[in-house]
């Protein structure tokens, strides 16, 4: 069987959802379209700043959607199968992540567009929004990590890989050189478009429509160019001959620098013209899917037949359990708590009208999890007991072969197609994980000005810039546990702080506490297995594993972790018994009253 049937099924399924379950959730949340926006009143031109609603959905895709939706479900289907993956997905999305995505972003509309942590702090306690805010930074230091990794990977990767183009065989080589140069274009398109939107009257699809040519021509001659340069002095391009572990950490820092400048660069610059430039990566990755899949399903070609099994047993090769480990691994794609810092603190404050909740938030988790099936997809199509390469290897050449049926003279392109929207997805987040630290650091420190967003942004770097150095590349694996941990428990506490707005509001809330046990009792579990696993790891350290820094680091996050989280929920207990419904606050947004603070 092909995966076609599979797929539209996926597909149809997500599509009701949005339509129906999408909009009693608008309803549930009390989404009105009469209410002015901050975006709108408070609109400074620099962080405040209302768009369209296709640029604050592309610009909010493309933040949340990353390497998450990509490397989250082919590691989860690569271990347990495909089927236990798939069923997460759409299951998570509809019923957690477009819940808690909407109800972050609705939540911090109402709150003048500041952060989850605000909310929190509003509706709960001081101690509640302390905890909730150092834990936000942890994660986003732990997204910085884990996301920079794999990236730096990719630019100092050289791989070869056979495959079965047409019935044909051929060798492909994927050169990391060809990567950096279209994602070095990526970023100087966005850029232009950013001054052409802000100083000209280009329409914005006029814009788009010149960057994304370009950037076509980039991608198609990138190879060549990389293979070019590195003979005539540029040696760096040849990624093959270099040491790959001494390249993936120039890179790591390369990419942290980069972050600290586009973190504090205002938003219309390069946040908001990238966003789109990057939300058309993921449509034209979906394109590839979709019509590959339609056209190779209705040929009955073998190509994309369903080969790799439905399901490998509850224990997964390395030891890790069905359950907590798969809603942990998949996070992006099914539900994200990084989705609740980019909701309340960059798209809250696009946002120009309530009714743009239901396709930001909602539908975009929905665009995210068709994204996470398309990974998965990649993985349905392997051989078992074939070479398996890293997930953004695989992710690319899925795409290659997905738009191979199409047209097989299209294959290369497609490739360098897949691995630059890989890195696109993951510059997006980089730089808007960056930014949102920045912004939580100056909220606890109380830092102001440019040079108080300066200082911040750099103590936010600091520690993934040191792990990174001292640690060996391409551990994203140790630092994908913990992150997905620490993301998942962060989406648990986001639920429950929704969840406690709803209830001080008078408006149903079981919708958002029923997500949130679940996702309490999951990661909590996930917790305290990461915990007893790295401390396995430092007493018996495998083979070949001489530094156990990163065992001792993890372990001690994860502990602090568990009990940031715990502290949360207490707290949240605590309050809910005490608390009495606000009374709306002049014009419309919402504040506390004394009781229960």
């Amino acid at each position: 069987m092909t995966i076609l049937p599979v797929v539209a099924l996926c597909a149809v399924v997500l599509v009701l959802a949005y339509v129906f379950y999408g909009r009693l959730v608008a309803r549930w949340l009390g989404v009105d379209p009469s209410r002015i926006t901050p975006a709108v009143e408070m609109d400074d031109g620099n962080d405040y700043v209302p768009a369209p609603a296709p640029i604050v959905l592309g610009g909010h895709f493309t933040a949340i959607a990353a390497a998450g939706p990509v490397v989250g479900p082919i590691l989860a289907g690569l271990a347990f199968g495909w089927l236990p993956a798939m069923l997460w997905i759409l299951l998570g999305a509809i019923f957690i992540g477009g819940v808690h995505d909407s109800g972050a972003l609705l939540a911090s509309i109402r709150h003048r567009a500041t952060s989850i942590t605000q909310v929190v702090r509003q509706h709960m306690s001081r101690t509640a929004y302390l905890t909730f805010l150092l834990f936000v930074w942890i994660s986003l230091v732990y997204v910085i990590i884990a996301f920079a990794d794999v990236t730096a990977g990719t630019f100092a990767n050289f791989f070869r890989e056979d495959v079965i183009i047409d019935g044909a065989p051929q060798a492909i080589a994927l050169n990391g050189g060809a990567v950096v140069i279209g994602a070095t274009a990526y970023l100087v398109l966005s850029v232009v478009m950013g001054l052409l939107l802000r100083f000209t009257k280009t329409p914005w699809y006029a814009a788009l429509g010149g960057a994304i040519a370009v950037l076509a021509i980039s991608i198609w001659k990138a190879p060549d160019l990389a293979m070019w340069l590195s003979t005539h002095g540029l040696s760096f391009m040849d990624t093959q001959a270099k040491d790959s572990v001494q390249m993936t950490r120039v890179w790591d820092q390369v990419l942290l620098g980069y972050c600290f400048i586009a973190s504090i660069v205002p938003m219309w610059l390069l946040l908001q013209p990238r966003g789109v430039i990057g939300a058309t990566f993921l449509y034209a990755a979906l394109a590839f899917g979709v019509l590959g899949t339609l056209v190779g399903g209705w040929n009955g070609q073998g190509e994309l037949a369903i080969h790799w099994p439905s399901f490998r047993g509850f224990t997964a090769a390395d030891g890790s359990w069905l359950f907590p480990f798969l809603f942990i691994t998949i996070a992006c794609g099914a539900c994200s708590g990084f989705h609740s810092i980019v909701a309340s603190g960059t798209t809250s404050k696009q946002v120009r009208n309530e009714r743009d909740v239901r396709p930001i938030g909602y539908g975009a988790m929905l665009l995210e999890s068709m994204v996470a099936i398309f990974a998965l997809a990649c993985v349905m199509i392997l051989t078992p007991g074939q070479k398996l390469a890293k997930p953004d290897t695989i992710y690319a050449l899925g795409i290659g072969r997905f738009a191979a049926q199409m047209n097989p003279n299209i294959f290369f392109f497609a490739v360098s197609f897949g691995l630059l929207a890989f890195s696109s997805f993951v510059f997006d987040t980089l730089d808007v994980c960056t930014r949102l630290g920045r912004y939580v650091l100056q909220e606890m420190t109380g830092l102001r000005g440019i040079s108080g967003g300066a200082v911040a942004t750099l103590i936010t770097l600091a520690a993934p810039s040191a792990y990174l150095w001292f640690s060996p590349p391409g551990s994203f694996k140790t630092f994908w546990v913990i992150f997905g941990t620490s993301n998942q428990l962060l989406a648990a506490l986001t639920l429950v702080g929704v969840s406690v707005w709803l209830w001080r509001t008078g408006r149903p809330v079981w919708f958002a506490l029923l997500p949130a046990a679940f996702m309490v009792a999951s990661t909590g579990t996930a917790l305290v297995f990461n915990f007893m696993n790295f401390l396995r790891s430092y007493r018996f350290p495998p083979p070949n594993v001489t530094n156990v820094t990163p065992f001792v680091v993890n372990m001690t996050i994860a502990a602090v972790l568990f009990l940031l989280g715990a502290l949360v929920v207490f707290e949240a207990l605590r309050v809910w018994r005490m608390s009495r419904r606000p009374l709306p606050a002049p014009g419309g947004f919402e504040v506390m009253t004394a009781a229960g603070r």
